[in-house]
């Protein structure tokens, strides 16, 4: 049978059901998809979404930093000598890569790269690691993009368009759309609670780290409810900043701080909330948006994720100037709130929306990626 192999770093949560879809849908093409993986580097950990599947194979890192930069060893290089592709993340950090493209130019197994492209984020990318990204990027067999963005970069540092597959990065929202999980006592009682009080309900999805600005949203929350009484916030996620929140909901009974949620918890929190603020980087959580019709308030800022293209302003989300100021956030979402017609409106854009960016469709391109690469590469 045909093998492929994806050796990535670690697992998130919200990618375990795409690795699940896509091993099913190759299957009935006769090819094998088997999964290495390793655990997160300490800058995620904080993130508690860490993940692994009953079939996939764990193998530990080993990490060191160097000059400021998180490296990561997966010993796991002998482990790809019996596939027939390899697909391994587009990081710079990730030292498995060199010798297995080294290794695919002299003749042994094709190396497909998945990944951004690049680092859009100015304040965060290393010039030095992102020219060695777009020199080693060169000697993949196969480019796998996250969005049309990622491949217009693949394409400026020499990749083949007929050897670009542009994925629609994606992840499962059957959870958020199911009505029969069964939420946790705590969960349950919480959304009891907003119901009754008939609370206007924001809410966020992310990991709480530098990029996503949270002392600027707990001021724009802070601001809201000032203006609207009945207002108040939850937050899902964890990560360097969460104790921002979680000491500022101490003083705030309105705040509600609940760390990561998956499954039926954050489908029921999704129902009650009627929308999201999210003045930081934003990435995949537009999918959350989507899926619980909650329209994201962001700003249009430099260091977003791919994912953000899928906001249209003014049909499904808002999109503020970068420099939007905290008051100019809280006018976007008291506005909202004021105007019911309007929200439900951005609301039925994301429900559209939802249509478009499924998992389904994304496991569908990169089914039809690796067909077309083994074709190539054999």
């Amino acid at each position: 049978m045909t093998s492929v192999v994806f050796a990535m770093e670690w697992v998130p949560q919200y990618r375990a059901p795409f690795y699940d879809g896509l091993r099913q849908r190759l299957a009935s093409e006769g090819i094998e998809v088997r999964l290495l993986h390793g655990d997160p580097p300490a800058s995620r950990v904080k993130r508690g979404d860490q993940q692994t599947l009953p079939w996939a194979e764990m193998i530990p890192n080993r990490f060191w930093t160097v000059s400021g930069l998180e490296v990561t060893w997966q010993p796991v290089l002998g482990r790809l000598r019996r596939a027939d592709l390899i697909v391994l993340q587009q990081e710079t950090g990730l030292l498995l890569n060199y010798p297995a493209l080294v290794r695919a130019r002299l003749g042994g197994t094709p190396v497909a790269l998945w990944g951004h492209g690049q680092n859009f984020n100015p304040l965060d990318a290393n010039p030095r690691a992102e020219w060695v990204k777009s020199k080693v990027t060169r000697l993949a067999d196969w480019f796998f993009a996250y969005t049309e963005r990622s491949a217009t970069v693949f394409r400026s540092i020499g990749a083949p368009d007929d050897r670009i597959t542009v994925v629609r990065n994606s992840m499962d929202i059957a959870s958020l759309t199911d009505p029969s999980g069964t939420p946790s006592a705590e969960i349950e009682a919480l959304v009891a609670g907003l119901r009754e009080r008939k609370a206007r309900v924001g809410w966020i999805v992310s990991a709480l780290d530098t990029w996503k600005r949270v002392p600027m949203l707990l001021d724009v929350v802070d601001t809201v409810r000032e203006q609207v009484p009945s207002f108040e916030f939850v937050v899902v996620g964890a990560g360097a900043d969460a104790g921002v929140l979680d000491l500022a909901a101490r003083s705030r009974p309105w705040l509600h701080v609940v760390g990561p949620r998956f499954g039926p918890d954050k489908a029921a929190l999704g129902r009650v909330a009627e929308l999201t603020i999210h003045p930081g980087l934003a990435g995949l959580h537009v999918i959350d948006a989507f899926a619980t019709a909650t329209p994201m308030v962001t700003a249009d800022i430099e260091y977003h994720s791919h994912e953000i293209d899928y906001l249209d302003a003014g049909s499904n989300a808002v999109v503020l100037p970068g420099a939007a100021t905290v008051a100019d956030f809280a006018a976007a979402v008291t506005g909202l709130l004021a105007d019911d017609d309007e929200l439900a409106r951005l609301q039925e854009g994301c429900r559209k929306a939802a249509e478009i960016f499924t998992l389904d469709a994304m496991v569908e391109r990169f089914a039809a990626g690796i067909v077309a690469a083994l074709e190539r590469t054999s």
